[in-house]
């Protein structure tokens, strides 16, 4: 629970006991690259009084949630990166993704734009947002077996 409350201190940035949109959204961006959209799905799902904003009981289930989706992309990222050099390559995303039929020249266009301090590869936090753009092109069968 210590874990739970640490975590509801850092998304409750104005300390007002709740968690709002803007609040969670900072945090959700960070961490899982979500978009407004993802993030507001997500607090609509666990604010269970309608409220528009998650008290420390609703942000429980809320943060377990997160907690399992964070695993789920560390996991991905884990798999994708072949070498366990913790980046991903242009060659291990293009390993990935052409099963899906991305070209070089989209998946070099999506690194791109997510490679943040443009070294050419991925580190983790740059790779959040990457799959995020990559994820909602494709289908449900696992890309990594």
């Amino acid at each position: 629970m210590d874990d739970i409350k640490r975590a509801f201190a850092r998304y409750d940035v104005d300390g007002d006991g709740s968690i709002s949109y803007v609040e969670a959204h900072q945090v959700l961006h960070d961490e899982l690259g979500f978009d407004p959209d993802k993030t507001r799905r997500m607090i609509q799902v666990y604010d269970r009084n309608g409220d528009g904003r998650l008290s420390y009981e609703e942000f429980i289930w809320f943060y377990w949630k997160i907690q399992e989706k964070k695993l789920e992309l560390q996991n991905i990222f884990k798999r994708m990166d072949r070498d366990g050099n913790n980046e991903i390559s242009f060659e291990e995303a293009r390993d990935v993704l052409r099963d899906f039929r991305f070209s070089d020249g989209e998946i070099q266009t999506l690194m791109k734009h997510h490679d943040s301090n443009h070294d050419g590869i991925l580190q983790y936090h740059e790779f959040v947002h990457f799959w995020n753009d990559c994820g909602g092109k494709l289908p449900t069968k696992d890309p990594l077996k």
